[in-house]
């Protein structure tokens, strides 16, 4: 996928204790980089992310629902536009080009999506149906227990398991199951309740960083294993963040961006060894962002939409690619 720009700074890890959350001081506008710790017994080994940017969509918008689609794109799904209402719009990006891919049934802000098989799915939002994607229109395929909305989702094997997230009265502490053609069903309750969590797949577990409970912000990284339906603690990000993203990329997950308890965004991107669950500071976006979509997808990381730190949308899609070990 062509790049329109990138740029490459190198950031030492033990600096990032340093920095303000928001990463806005004394920083290039555009970035990428890293040291990454793998282990307390080992030397430290240089990976460097490079961060360009590649596209841009119809028109900004944040919380859009996304997974990976077609060659080394992504199908990007709802979410909000610039006056905060939910959008319909459903965009197909692929070699740097944002084509239109239909209309979803309702618009849809704080929506998840998964892919399993040959298909794609539409999960939650403000309803709790689960739609699925037919060429450029949608089908019903089955509902959550409960309207989910800010909910994070990841997929192992054939299964999406929505975590998390706010029915409309209450935030929710679920982990919930869907494989199609069978009924969405709880298969495992989080140690709090958490809403606007992110989650990424790795080596079949989950990893679900962050969130908040009653409005503050959490700096924990749990871990679900599908097969024991068990939750551990499993790591501790150096911040606390709610709005964040994630995703899986050359064996490490990434959290990228978010905001902190008072609403202040951060440009941080930060990896979590799955071995020891080191984390360590991998990149800096080249703003302070939260609310953004991002997918993994041929060996790079789509991140598109999102809040600025003026908390206003933006329509960028960047992507991350990771050289080193």
């Amino acid at each position: 996928m062509a790049a329109v720009a990138a740029v490459v700074v190198v950031v030492a890890v033990s600096l990032h204790l340093h920095l303000p959350f928001g990463l806005s001081s004394g920083h290039p506008a555009t970035t990428s980089s890293s040291t990454t710790t793998t282990g307390s017994s080992k030397p430290k080994q240089r990976q460097t992310i490079n961060l360009s940017t590649v596209g841009s969509l119809s028109a900004p918008a944040s919380r859009i629902a996304a997974v990976p689609f077609g060659t080394g794109g992504a199908l990007f799904m709802g979410g909000f536009d610039a006056s905060g209402s939910p959008t319909g719009s459903v965009q197909n990006f692929q070699v740097g080009n944002v084509t239109s891919a239909g209309t979803l049934p309702v618009a849809e802000g704080s929506a998840v999506a998964a892919a399993l098989g040959a298909n794609v799915y539409l999960i939650g939002g403000e309803g709790s149906t689960i739609y699925q994607s037919t060429g450029t229109s949608f089908t019903v395929a089955g509902s959550l227990p409960v309207a989910t909305a800010d909910a994070a989702v990841a997929t192992v094997g054939g299964t999406a398991y929505v975590i998390g997230g706010y029915s409309g009265t209450s935030e929710l502490n679920t982990i919930v199951a869907f494989t199609p053609g069978s009924p969405a069903q709880t298969v495992a309750t989080l140690p709090v309740p958490l809403r606007y969590p992110a989650a990424a797949a790795l080596g079949g577990q989950v990893y679900i960083t962050g969130g908040s409970t009653a409005g503050t912000a959490s700096a924990t990284v749990y871990r679900f294993d599908p097969v024991t339906k068990v939750i551990t603690t499993f790591a501790t990000l150096p911040h606390a963040r709610d709005r964040e993203s994630a995703t899986a990329l050359d064996g490490r997950v990434y959290v990228i961006g978010g905001a902190n308890t008072a609403g202040t965004r951060t440009r941080a991107i930060y990896a979590i060894n799955p071995t020891n669950g080191a984390v360590s500071l991998a990149g800096i976006l080249p703003l302070a962002l939260s609310d953004a979509a991002a997918v993994t997808a041929s060996g790079e990381i789509l991140i598109a939409g999102g809040l600025n730190d003026a908390g206003a949308p933006i329509a960028t899609i960047y992507a991350i690619t990771v050289h080193g070990t």
